[in-house]
């Protein structure tokens, strides 16, 4: 995972598959892997990780919400549509018992957005953003579903605090398609330059 964050393409797929050969039962590495690969734009590949990572680890809310935009972004809706409800249904277990876990929270949200859901999805983010403000990965979430809700200001606001705050990896805003509606706008435009 630190190769990948550090942009060392060969010797993070090495990593991968070494930990894959070593344990693979280990839910980490197919998530991890899969992130990796979207990030790269191998939307295929991570689909392949996102669902081992749903076979080893059932009960987990991030692989079904994050697969779901991946299989939208490869035009299949019924697939994303299963994949998302079943993710919020999971989020919401998790949060019963794990109530200030802002991740559930704004992965949720992004879910409850791509549904049409926004009331829903704003309320979750907001009251996200609330408990951790300063929160890069929140933040770059939370522009992601201002962008899904046709909110182009907080989005763009919510981003430039996340890059910031550190969240520099450009492979997440080339390749997320959540941030479609923003890449024509200058800000967005501005974003993108300031990055490696």
């Amino acid at each position: 995972l630190a190769l990948s964050l550090r942009g060392q393409e060969q010797e993070a797929v090495e990593g991968f598959e070494t930990a894959l050969r070593l344990d693979p039962a280990l839910f980490e590495v197919h998530y991890f892997y899969a992130r990796h690969c979207f990030v790269r734009g191998q939307l295929e590949r991570a689909i392949d990780f996102y669902e081992r990572a749903m076979r080893v680890r059932p009960e987990d809310f991030q692989s079904p919400l994050l697969v779901a935009q991946i299989y939208d972004d490869l035009g299949r809706p019924d697939e994303a549509r299963a994949s998302r409800l079943r993710g919020i249904s999971m989020a919401e277990q998790h949060l019963r018992l794990n109530p200030d876990d802002t991740r559930a929270m704004y992965m949720a949200a992004n879910g409850m957005a791509a549904l049409g859901q926004n009331q829903s999805a704003r309320e979750w983010v907001e009251r996200a953003l609330a408990m951790r403000p300063e929160d890069a990965m929140l933040l770059y979430n939370a522009g992601c579903i201002y962008s899904l809700l046709g909110l182009p200001e907080p989005a763009l606001a919510c981003l430039e605090k996340a890059v910031q705050r550190g969240l520099t990896q450009r492979g997440w805003y080339e390749h997320d398609s959540n941030l479609n509606a923003l890449r024509e706008h200058p800000r967005f435009q501005a974003l993108l330059r300031q990055l490696p």
